[in-house]
C-alpha cells in the first residue's frame, strides 16, 4: 500500500529517532500490524524515512527544544494521542524532562522526569545493585589533571565511558590494563571532539569464558514487567567494547531472576521499551547497563515472536495483546557485521556461511526494501569518490 493512500488511526504512533536502524525497526514493528507511523528524524536522512510503513516524516533538530517542538507540530497537525516511540537517548531525555507539559496530550514512554539522574550510568548501577543486580564497581572521575592518579587508585583493568550517552560516543569506551595505556587513552580522549569534563570508570571484569546477552521488554506501570526470550551475542562490533552484530534469539531467561529486574524498574520508576546489556563472565552474570528506550536489535525480538512495540503500544492503550511461543532466531546486523571481514577477524568465507543462517537482518528486508538499497546505493557513491580522489 502506497504511504500517499493510508490514513492515520486515532492511536496513531510516534518514532523519534535518528538515521540509525534502530528507528527502522521500530517503523517495520509497527507497520506490519497497520499502526500508522509517523517518523521524526533528528538527523538528514537515515532509514527510516524510506520505509513503506511511514506514514510521514518531519526533521528536527537534535536539541530538546527542537525535539519538543516538532512533536507538538506533529499533535496539532495531526488528530488523536499518538503512543510515541524514542529510538536514542536524546530523544529520551528530551520527553522525558518535558513529562508534565506532554503526558495528557500523548502516551509517553518516562522515568517522570528523572532521565538524567537514571541514564548516569553510576546511579544506574546503583539502583541495580540495590534491586538484586551483580555490578561491576563503577565510579565517576572527573577528566582533570587527577585523572590518571584517580584511575589508578580505582584499579587496573578498568573501562572507560561516557557517564551518560549523550555525551560522548559509544567508539570512546576505551579498555585500561595498565598505566602504560592509561597514557595512551588519557591523551586519546583528550583529543576527542566530545570534550570530556568527566568519564565513567567501572571494573573490567575478565576470565576464560566470557558470554554476552541482551534483554529487550517493556513496563506499563504499575505492572509486572513483560519480557521473553534472550539475545546471545557471537559477535559484536568493535570486539569487546561494541553493539551487536551477530547473535541468536533464545527461548528462555536464563541469567537473571526477572523480579529482580521488575525491582529495578520500579526503583528508578520507568515506564515504556528497555534494552538489558548482562555480562556473564566464568558463570555470573554481571548488570552492565540498561538503555530507558527501545534497542538497536528490537525488530529481531519482532521476528523471534516477540513484538516489543506492538505490545507497548496495546498494553498503553488497555488493550488484550498475546505472545506467540518465543521461536529460536539467528540475526545479524550486517552493516556492522560486514567490518569483521574487512579487519581479517573472520574470514570472507565464514561471513557468507553465517549470512545464509541468518533469519532477519537490520537492514535488509525483502517484504521493505528500500532502505537498503539507498543504503547500498549511498555506500557505492561514497567509494566511487573516494577511489576518483586517489
Amino acid at each position: 500500500m502506497d504511504n500517499t493512500e493510508k490514513t492515520l488511526i486515532e492511536n496513531y504512533a510516534v518514532v523519534i529517532g535518528d538515521w540509525h536502524f534502530n528507528s527502522l525497526g521500530l517503523i517495520r514493528s509497527l507497520g506490519e500490524k497497520n499502526i500508522p507511523v509517523i517518523y521524526i528524524n533528528l538527523s538528514d536522512g537515515g532509514y527510516g524515512e524510506s520505509s513503506k510503513y511511514t506514514y510521514k516524516t518531519y526533521h528536527s533538530g537534535e536539541k530538546e527544544q527542537d525535539i519538543v517542538a516538532t512533536l507538538l507540530k506533529v499533535l496539532e497537525e495531526n488528530e488523536g494521542k499518538p503512543v510515541i516511540f524514542t529510538a536514542c537517548d536524546k530523544a529520551a531525555i528530551a520527553l522525558d524532562r518535558r513529562y508534565n507539559d506532554l503526558k495528557d496530550k500523548c502516551f509517553l514512554p518516562n522515568l517522570k522526569g528523572k532521565a538524567t539522574e537514571y541514564m548516569n550510568k553510576e546511579n544506574m548501577c546503583k539502583a541495580a545493585k540495590e534491586a538484586g543486580f551483580i555490578v561491576p564497581e563503577t565510579a565517576t572521575v572527573d577528566f582533570d589533571e587527577s585523572f590518571k592518579e584517580k584511575v589508578k587508585s580505582f584499579g587496573f583493568p578498568c573501562i572507560l565511558k561516557p557517564v551518560l550517552s549523550v555525551e560522548g560516543s559509544k567508539s570512546d569506551i576505551q579498555i585500561c590494563n595498565n598505566a602504560e595505556e592509561l597514557e595512551k587513552v588519557y591523551d586519546f580522549l583528550s583529543e576527542s571532539e566530545e570534550n570530556y569534563s568527566r568519564v565513567l570508570i567501572q571494573q573490567f571484569v575478565n576470565g576464560q569464558q566470557t558470554e554476552m546477552f541482551a534483554f529487550d521488554g517493556c513496563k506499563v506501570a504499575n505492572k509486572k514487567v513483560i519480557i521473553y526470550g534472550q539475545l546471545k551475542k557471537k559477535r559484536e562490533y568493535p570486539s569487546k567494547r561494541g553493539s551487536t552484530s551477530y547473535a541468536t534469539i533464545e527461548a528462555d531467561i536464563t541469567e537473571f531472576e526477572i523480579s529482580v529486574l521488575d525491582k529495578f524498574l520500579d526503583l528508578v520508576g520507568y515506564e515504556g521499551i528497555f534494552d538489558l546489556d548482562i555480562l556473564k563472565i566464568d558463570g555470573i552474570p554481571y548488570f552492565i547497563e540498561i538503555n530507558f528506550r527501545n534497542g538497536a536489535m528490537s525488530y529481531a525480538f519482532t521476528k523471534a515472536s516477540f513484538n516489543i512495540p506492538y505490545i507497548w503500544y496495546n498494553a498503553v492503550l488497555g488493550k488484550d495483546f498475546s505472545v506467540p511461543e518465543i521461536k529460536e532466531t539467528v540475526l545479524m546486523c550486517e552493516r556492522d557485521d560486514l567490518n569483521h571481514v574487512i579487519d581479517k577477524n573472520i574470514s570472507l568465507f565464514k561471513w557468507l556461511v553465517d549470512v545464509r543462517k541468518t533469519d532477519v537482518f537490520m537492514v535488509y528486508n525483502k517484504e521493505d526494501p528500500q532502505p537498503f538499497i539507498n543504503a547500498y546505493n549511498k555506500a557505492v557513491n561514497t567509494a566511487f569518490s573516494i577511489i576518483s580522489k586517489v
